[in-house]
């Protein structure tokens, strides 16, 4: 993504987290969920691919395009939120503090050496507390975040990109 402005910066990065959400259809992992559970393991998902772009955008770019790049991008998934995703608009300010906590956590985790595969588990040890999966479905939840978290390639994209503007 080379000699790109900030706004389709954004656009490149959330269509890779698009894609991933749009991946997460749960039977196929054999989790059953209610539309409650459902929303829950959304969010998280969505916390995981928010986290490794901040991550990757915070080491592959200045703090000034970094910023710019993460301000489009939020206000896109704000707008997906409901149009996209199907969440109530009500709650996407909960969720931003929500995000803000897991994101410190995951960064505590990655500076003693966590891997995306141990903030997976992070994650879907957090869904079963949460009621969000079964507690039998804790290694199904982390395969589906493994396969669908889309880290090395967001880590790859923002690698290559070059904000112009």
């Amino acid at each position: 993504m080379p000699g790109r402005v900030p706004s389709d910066a954004a656009q490149d990065l959330f269509a890779i987290i698009s894609k991933a959400l749009s991946g997460a259809a749960l039977e196929d992992y054999g989790i059953t969920a209610s539309r409650e559970q459902g929303d829950q393991i959304l969010r998280e998902l969505l916390s995981l691919c928010l986290f490794w772009t901040w991550a990757a955008l915070d080491v592959g770019l200045s703090d000034k395009d970094r910023d710019r790049v993460w301000a489009v991008l939020m206000e896109r998934v704000q707008t997906a939120w409901r149009e996209e995703f199907g969440l109530a608009p009500e709650d996407f300010g909960g969720y931003l503090d929500e995000f803000a906590k897991r994101r410190r956590l995951y960064e505590s985790l990655t500076r003693e050496g966590g891997t995306p595969t141990t903030l997976a588990a992070e994650a879907a040890g957090f869904m079963e507390t949460e009621s969000a999966i079964e507690p039998g479905d804790r290694p199904k939840m982390l395969a589906l975040l493994v396969d669908l978290v889309p880290a090395d390639e967001v880590g790859t994209a923002v690698e290559e990109l070059e904000i112009v503007g």
